[in-house]
């Protein structure tokens, strides 16, 4: 699962809602229900508790009629960037750009990210098999004692 932080700016949602349809079209679960997170630190342990590989974030500028973003891919493991990318075009066709170039330039950072393991006292236990059919005690239970 990969986590598509909201971006700033106007152009934020449409862009943010674009990059979701990428990485779901590439197989991957688009996760947009997560909160804007300020520091980057907190990113290895939402991770976890969310099971995500990794983090897309976007800084969306706005200069007259052109537009730039700046995307970081962020490894769900470690909390480090693994792709950053900057696409730049008039306002009215940045969505063009980035619908052309995000996969290409930021696929392969997210193709490495890493989903983060539980941790040994987290992960799921072996199943039981209790063998209730002692013969040593069916006796006893059959006379009453």
């Amino acid at each position: 699962m990969i986590a598509v932080q909201p971006f700033e700016g106007t152009s934020g949602p449409p862009l943010r809602a674009l990059v979701s349809r990428i990485v779901r079209g590439r197989g991957f679960h688009a996760v947009t229900s997560l909160p804007h997170y300020d520091g980057t630190g907190q990113y290895p342990s939402v991770a976890r508790d969310h099971h995500l590989a990794a983090f897309v974030t976007g800084d969306v500028e706005e200069r007259g009629k052109w537009s730039s973003i700046t995307f970081l891919v962020w490894n769900g493991t470690s909390g480090s960037v693994i792709g950053r990318w900057t696409a730049a075009a008039p306002t009215a066709t940045l969505a063009r750009a980035v619908g052309k170039g995000f996969w290409q330039h930021l696929g392969h950072a997210v193709l490495r990210a890493e989903t983060p393991t539980w941790p040994i006292e987290m992960q799921q236990a072996p199943p039981m098999r209790i063998d209730a059919s002692d013969s040593l005690h069916d006796g006893r239970i059959a006379t009453g004692e």
